[in-house]
């Protein structure tokens, strides 16, 4: 028994490991929209399989013909959209974003001018990725025809992002220009020793503000009461016009975002990623704007909480306590 259990074990972490290091083979649907296609495997869900493409399941559950209701059975083939939220060809990504190559098998006839026209890229950025120098492409052989941009703290996938040939690219464009401003750096020490001998004002001005600083530190956290994601809200929301709204009981997690930045982030239930939500203290009226980043359910099963709050928007909201009751409003 234990022999068999073993073997079990073996073969799923091989299956997963095959999984994750098998290249995305990119195919168009009859629209002409480029898709993947994801294996369902052993469990998983419609959420931890959007963790891993980097896109809700709002979206790619009727992309299928299915509901987030539907059960998923394991080896069941599902497509994944490839849109502008996780298809990357160019421009700037996040610090916790990486890209990780997507390939078409080439079919013959086509070339690199064919290519880019069916994936909505120029020549240029095709041959760049795959060390291309003319128009001609070998048929069966696989083309980088854009990335797969994902979270690097969610997706398992992220581990091939690591060699993608773009970023290397972006790499080499960005130490040129640092090493210019080496220089004015050097000239701003040269500044800042100069400003100490200037500190006559703060003479007395520096002892009063020290009693006062932990008053101070309370205010770049909230932002005056509405963080980064306010005006998000407001194009979300057609200024509060479009809203729908309902309070609960939630809980506090910890993270390191919000305290300098004001950037607040919250977890709930059916409600979509980077969704901006209102979270309202009604024992005192504060308010906070936080994003979602993904659902209770996955982080706290059956906890009956309505949705959890970074520890950073629960200390502007002045709330103490594990647990609390708050009010929610977000864009229809």
């Amino acid at each position: 028994m234990k022999r068999a259990l073993s073997f079990f074990l073996f073969l799923f972490v091989s299956v997963i490991a095959m999984a994750q290091t098998t290249p995305l083979q990119v195919q168009l649907d009859s629209q002409g929209k480029p898709y993947l296609v994801h294996s369902i495997g052993p469990k998983e869900n419609f959420y931890s399989i959007g963790r891993i493409y980097n896109i809700s399941p709002r979206v790619f559950a009727p992309y299928n013909g299915l509901e987030l209701t539907s059960p998923l059975s394991i080896g069941q083939q599902i497509r994944i959209p490839l849109n502008e939220v996780n298809f990357w060809q160019t421009g700037t990504r996040k610090e916790n974003e990486t890209v990780v190559p997507v390939y078409h098998t080439a079919k013959a006839g086509e070339t690199v001018t064919k290519l880019s026209q069916l994936f909505g890229t120029d020549n240029a950025s095709i041959q760049s990725w795959n060390n291309l120098s003319g128009n001609a492409v070998n048929a069966g052989s696989k083309v980088i025809v854009g990335f797969l941009k994902v979270d690097k703290t969610l997706s398992p996938l992220a581990a091939q992002g690591m060699n993608v040939r773009s970023e290397p690219t972006v790499v080499k464009q960005q130490p040129k220009p640092e090493v210019k401003p080496e220089e004015p750096k050097k000239q701003d020490v040269v500044v800042k020793k100069e400003e100490p001998k200037q500190e006559p004002k703060v003479e007395a001005p520096k002892p009063e503000p020290k009693k006062e600083e932990p008053k101070v530190v309370a205010d770049p956290v909230s932002y005056a009461g509405n963080g980064y994601f306010k005006d998000e809200f407001n194009r979300q929301t057609n200024n509060g016009r479009r809203t729908d709204s309902n309070n609960g009981p939630g809980s506090v997690f910890k993270s390191t975002s919000g305290w300098s930045d004001g950037k607040y982030y919250v977890l709930m239930d059916n409600i979509e990623k980077g969704t901006i939500v209102m979270v309202k203290n009604p024992s005192n009226g504060k308010a906070v704007y936080a994003k979602v980043l993904g659902s209770v359910e996955e982080t706290s099963p059956g906890s009956g909480l309505m949705f959890r709050l970074s520890n950073a928007a629960a200390a502007q909201l002045g709330i103490s306590a594990e647990k609390f009751n708050a009010e929610l409003v977000w864009g229809k």
